[in-house]
């Protein structure tokens, strides 16, 4: 008997573990996440470029729905929805637990970092040499439009 519960003991720690959803916690978006923001710029990787958005650039928003529903738009044609997730894990650019940001289907989260009174949103690949991209709040696609 002591032999078939030291077999099972790792499985059953497995099974709580994925019946607990891991060590992530699934309430971790910041209340100033949800609303409309529009893509202003992409930098980072190994050469560490920086792609801003330009005159001549398609529009492009995301609208990031308290359901988990995120909208892609594309100069106000949508393009795609989404589901989305935050949870809080260990990022690497504090060292601490924040919240990240995951699409579904994708596996590479992203550090969720809202600035300036909820006005710019900066969602970071939390890998080293990852991408970070920029976005502003809009209340609408005609507002906050400076191109």
């Amino acid at each position: 008997m002591a032999d078939l519960t030291c077999r099972a003991l790792p499985f059953l720690a497995v099974a709580v573990v994925l019946a607990s959803g891991g060590c992530a916690s699934t309430d971790a978006a910041p209340a100033d996440l949800y609303g409309t923001w529009e893509w202003m710029d992409t930098s980072g990787g190994i050469a560490g470029e920086t792609r801003t958005a330009g005159p001549g650039d398609p529009r492009i928003t995301v609208e990031l729905k308290a359901d988990g529903t995120a909208v892609f738009r594309r100069n106000g044609v949508e393009a795609r929805t989404q589901r989305f997730r935050v949870v809080s894990e260990m990022s690497i650019y504090h060292g601490t637990e924040m919240p990240v940001l995951y699409y579904d289907e994708e596996d590479l989260g992203r550090v969720v970092q809202v600035f300036d009174g909820g006005t710019i949103l900066t969602l970071s690949d939390n890998v080293y040499d990852g991408f970070s991209l920029r976005y502003r709040r809009v209340d609408s696609l005609g507002v906050g439009d400076s191109r």
